[in-house]
């Protein structure tokens, strides 16, 4: 049986890690050159978001570990967009009569 989680697609992937100061720039290049969106806290500490990731997640952390010269650890954040919803005020009459 299918659980509910396995259904829902990926909507964002966050990643927090530590890497190396000296590698840091090169780091960053690559997400951005990638089109993921990056929040540096201090001079080693990088938030990553990837919205609407695909296949290639392993990949991309190995390319990572490449580029820092050692792995390091990642903390790794799915967010699954469960349900979309877009209110919209009533419309009265009074507002009516004061449009026209």
């Amino acid at each position: 049986m299918n659980s509910p989680e396995n259904s829902l697609s990926i909507e964002m992937i966050r990643w927090t890690f530590t890497v190396s100061p000296e590698h840091r720039v090169d780091i960053e290049t690559h997400l951005l050159d990638l089109g993921l969106e990056i929040q540096a806290r201090g001079d080693d500490v990088l938030v990553v978001t990837w919205d609407e990731p695909e296949s290639g997640i392993d990949e991309l952390i190995e390319d990572l570990w490449a580029i820092n010269a050692e792995p390091f650890e990642i903390t790794h954040e799915e967010f699954h967009r469960v349900n979309l919803l877009v209110y919209h005020p009533e419309e009265t009459d009074e507002a009516d009569s004061a449009a026209a």
